[in-house]
């Protein structure tokens, strides 16, 4: 018997259109054949109800899911848990929490590298490249031109991974892309948010075209190790199970159309790892800086994990800390990435604990991104509305601290020991790097690194004391380390040779610290999660 046709409408940035489906077919597989672009966090293995989705009509009896992550107030308002829901009649649904393409803002590189237009014609060359940096979350791409004192900066876009439907973290697409066929079409996604970034920037500025003199030459690609597995289409398993072992972190040349399959003919260098969990972006975090120097750096990138490194001026030792998806507001009840309306600073103060809060662009408030959560804890540590356990008062325990008057967005008892969890693994991190060891400078990177201030999260203690007043931003380290490679590739053969010489010193100098095996690392974790 053939199964009865329905029509789902679905409404997207105030934009419906009509999709026939079967009556009984899930709603994910009907967003997927309509080339809706969604987020599930923990994959789709229903374990976290984040991925709720809002029927504005035809919403279907809430089930055991909706019961165990929903109230009756959401169930009663048409949301369900979108990775579980089956459509059985004609709908619309709305969604939830998505993130728009263009509100995606890319990091941007230090101010040194000035726009084209103020690039004298006598300083161009008339070489042009592209750098990317795929990111868990974001995938982030810069035009530039290289001139005779380096490069200049064109133009910088970004866009959303699309892989964010097969979850939000980098073990959440590790164990969906067991399934070979799912493997491949993680592939196809990433490629084609590539492809597409590639093209907006080269149109932009007609770059390539018949006829022009100029062309793009040059393509470099960095990311964290997950993200560059997919991109070539390996099975990443060996990333996510014990010893965590990583068989391909070398670095790569070929012609784009090996792995960009509409992008011909140009050469395309993807920069080498260091481990399963210190990858190409970490790598190219570090060629930015001088190793030659005597003085002693700390590094720390905090993005959807924590990796960090610790140059003493001799030996250079890396790791990676369990941080969680939580300096991107991933796994927090009202968190959202940092897209206009996203709470980013937060004040509490007098005995009523009135909050102030801002948001990005002054927008009204929808969600907290990852500054937001910080300061909002800080902030109820140093009122004492939080214990130095992470305990809420009695007061807030139950429901949560609301931050806006209708108590609509709020943290939560959970949210908190997510922050502690993630605190905790930073510093414990960083205290086996140090050794003991006081750098003299701490490079901090990342969207949320380049917008965090020390002050306004000292309260989490976060960071040893001893990087009080060291600390400086770099924004999107990898993306800028990859533009400088792309500039030397566009340099010439020796320029090139000898960025190639300096990932060399790079990868061969970076010893890997085990943090687990550490004798004294669990009992210095605990610790650390205290406030």
């Amino acid at each position: 018997m053939k199964a009865k046709e329905i029509t789902v409408t679905i409404n997207e940035y105030g934009k419906a259109r009509k999709i026939a489906a079967k009556k009984g077919e899930r709603l994910k597989a009907i967003l997927d054949r309509a080339g809706v672009n969604y987020a599930l966090p923990c994959g789709g293995a229903g374990r976290c109800g984040r991925c709720r989705i809002r029927f504005l009509k035809g919403a279907p009896i809430p089930g055991s899911y909706e019961e165990a992550f929903l109230t009756d107030k959401e169930t009663g308002a048409g949301i369900r848990i979108l990775c579980r829901t089956v459509v059985c009649e004609d709908c619309e649904v709305e969604l939830l929490n998505s993130i728009r393409e263009q509100e995606i803002s890319v990091l941007t590189l230090n101010d040194e590298h000035v726009r084209a237009q103020d690039i004298s014609e006598s300083e161009q060359t008339g070489a042009y490249g592209i750098a990317i940096d795929i990111g868990t979350t974001t995938i982030a791409a810069a035009l530039i031109q290289s001139t005779n004192g380096g490069y200049t900066v064109i133009e910088t876009s970004s866009c959303v991974n699309s892989q964010r439907k097969f979850g939000a973290d980098v073990i959440s697409r590790i164990s969906a892309a067991e399934d070979e066929e799912t493997r491949e079409t993680m592939r196809k996604t990433v490629v084609s948010d590539i492809e597409n970034l590639v093209k907006e920037l080269t149109e932009a500025h007609n770059i390539g075209c018949p006829g022009k003199a100029t062309a793009l030459k040059a393509i470099t690609i960095t990311g964290n190790t997950t993200m560059l597995y997919l991109l070539a289409g390996r099975d990443p398993k060996s990333l996510g199970k014990y010893p965590y072992t990583a068989e391909h972190l070398e670095k790569e040349w070929m012609l784009s159309d090996v792995i960009l399959d509409d992008i011909p003919d140009i050469g395309l260098t993807v920069l080498p790892g260091i481990s399963a969990f210190v990858g190409a972006d970490i790598v190219a975090g570090l060629f930015t800086l001088d190793l030659d120097k005597e003085e002693k750096f700390f590094f720390l990138d905090l993005g959807t994990n924590g990796e960090m490194a610790f140059y003493d001026g001799k030996d250079l030792k890396v790791t990676s800390t369990a941080a969680g998806p939580v300096f991107e507001a991933g796994g927090i009840s009202c968190g959202v990435a940092s897209i206009p309306g996203a709470i980013d600073h937060v004040k509490i103060e007098g005995a009523d604990h009135h909050v102030t809060i801002s948001t990005i662009g002054g927008a009204e408030p929808i969600g907290i991104c990852g500054t937001g959560v910080m300061e909002t804890v800080s902030e109820l540590v140093r009122t004492g509305l939080v214990d130095e356990t992470g305990l809420l008062t009695d007061e807030y325990f139950d429901k949560g601290f609301p931050l806006t008057k209708d108590g609509r967005i709020m943290l939560t008892q959970q949210d908190i020991r997510n922050v502690q969890l993630a605190k905790a693994a930073v510093y414990t991190g960083a205290k086996a790097l140090l050794e003991g060891k006081v750098p003299d400078k701490v490079y901090i990177s990342g969207g949320f690194g380049s917008k965090i201030s020390q002050e306004n999260v000292e309260e989490l203690q976060m960071f040893p004391k001893d990087f009080n007043g060291k600390i400086i931003a770099v924004g999107n380290s990898a993306l800028k380390g990859a533009a400088e490679y792309t500039a030397c590739a566009l340099s010439g053969w020796e320029s090139e040779s000898d960025a190639a010489a300096k990932l060399d010193l790079i990868t061969e100098k970076a010893q890997l610290i085990e943090l687990a095996a550490m004798d004294s690392f669990d009992e210095d974790y605990i610790n650390a999660m205290n406030f």
